[in-house]
Order: structure tokens, then C-alpha cells, then sequence
């Protein structure tokens, strides 16, 4: 694991965004899995910024957008798919082709769980995932008690996940949510974990620091192939040996 403390969520924003430059730079059809959330967002702009000036082009990558939220059409303003389309997928010229999703409005969704877990393989399995960290250390939608062999599926959200995401729509937040699971995740090849704010620092220390347990499904990230954690000072407050 590589951990990278920076001042402030900007300077967060500009590492993260190096790092995925990186990664494209090297290999321009990278397969990224992308989530969406507030910690994310500076990155995303980075990018696009970086697309307008000619400094990296996205137009050949594959995006995973890795949670959504069940019987929500896309073009919902609640959509995740829409955020992360709206965000970084329709700046950046990504065609559709190279773009999978979740289908919540899908009459049978598992199904939708499976075609995207046969689409990850095909596109030979994920060069970088991009997550965040909830204040009840869930990544994606998989809330405590997933199990580390989890795959994509259907899932409950939690209450207080139901309640932090009221502030994104301030409307109704739907109870049930279709996510990227823990195993899927950890089969990436690389794993960047972004972490910003005080109120993150309790849930950051637990998963990198803690015993590895369902109760914390970003503890499961301690066993990923190559995690790079990029924190500012007050998520990563309570961090400590590491």
C-alpha cells in the first residue's frame, strides 16, 4: 500500500489526477471503474481539464461506472450514471460504445449485475478502480456486513447512506442499489482510495488500520494488489504506523 498525505482536497485532486494520467499515458485503452460521491469530483474536472488542453486524451479508455441506484432510469437527475456522464464521460468524448452501466430501470436487474460482470472480463479486468471511502467505511454500495466475495449485485442501502446522499438530490433517495461488489474490486489491477474531510478520518484509520472484517468493507482493500490511498490531513488524522 501506498499512502499519500496532502494538504488540502486541490492538491488531492491534482495527485489522484496524475496518477490516472499516468495510467492512460501508458496504456491509452485503459479499463477504469469509476465511482461517484464528493471525494472524486476534483479529480474528474482535473481530467477534463487535462482533455480540453490536449494533455491527455480519454476517447479510447472503457468506463465501469460501479454503483447505481435500482429502478432509476438514466437520464434520473439521481442517476449515477448521468453524474459521472455529466461529470467526465461527455467532456471527455468517451464514446458510448466504450461506456458500461449499471441498468437500474432494468426489469431484471441481476441480470444487468451479470452482463456487467461478463462485460469486466472481456475487457480483460480492470486497470484502475477510483473509490472513495463512506463515513461507515463502505466502497461503492457495499455496505458493512459484504462479504469479500462479493460480485456486482443488488443491494440495501443503509440508512445513513440513504441520509448522506439526501444531500446530492434533496429528494427522495432510493433504498436499494446495484454495486460493483468487494470481490470485483479487488481483481483490479490497481486500486486508488480517495479520502477527503475530517468526517472521513475515523473510517479511513479503521480500514487501513484495523483488523480486516465485513463489519468495514474497505478493510477488504488491505488485501488489493496495489492500493495508492491519497488523503489531505484530515482524513488522514487518525492515521498512525503507517
Amino acid at each position: 500500500m501506498e499512502l499519500i498525505v496532502l494538504d488540502n482536497y486541490e492538491e488531492l485532486s491534482a495527485e489522484a489526477a496524475n496518477i490516472v494520467k499516468a495510467l492512460i499515458r501508458h496504456k491509452p485503452d485503459a479499463t477504469l471503474g469509476l465511482t461517484t460521491g464528493n471525494s472524486p469530483i476534483g479529480l474528474y474536472r482535473e481530467l477534463v481539464r487535462s482533455h480540453y488542453s490536449s494533455d491527455i486524451s480519454l476517447e479510447r479508455v472503457r468506463i465501469f461506472c460501479l454503483e447505481e441506484y435500482l429502478g432509476v432510469q438514466p437520464d434520473d437527475r439521481r442517476s449515477l450514471f448521468g453524474w459521472l456522464n455529466d461529470l467526465i464521460i461527455a467532456p471527455c468524448a468517451v464514446p458510448g460504445s466504450q461506456v458500461y452501466r449499471l441498468k437500474g430501470e432494468d426489469p431484471e436487474p441481476q441480470i444487468s449485475c451479470e452482463q456487467f460482470e461478463r462485460a469486466i472480463k472481456d475487457a480483460g479486468g480492470f486497470d484502475l478502480v477510483v473509490e472513495g471511502i463512506g463515513t461507515n467505511a463502505h466502497i461503492g454500495f457495499n455496505e458493512p456486513g459484504s462479504s469479500e466475495h462479493s460480485r456486482t449485485r443488488i443491494v440495501s442501502l443503509n440508512e445513513s447512506t440513504i441520509n448522506y446522499n439526501f444531500q446530492y438530490w434533496n429528494s427522495a433517495v432510493p433504498s436499494y442499489g446495484m454495486t460493483a461488489g468487494i470481490s470485483t474490486l479487488l481483481s483490479s489491477k490497481h486500486i486508488l482510495l480517495l479520502a477527503s474531510g475530517q468526517n472521513k478520518a475515523e473510517s479511513l484509520a479503521r480500514a487501513l488500520t484495523g483488523k480486516i472484517s465485513p463489519d468495514v468493507p474497505a478493510s477488504y482493500l488491505q488485501r488489493s494488489r496495489r492500493l495508492t490511498v491519497v488523503a489531505d490531513r484530515d482524513a488522514a488524522s487518525q492515521l498512525s504506523g503507517l
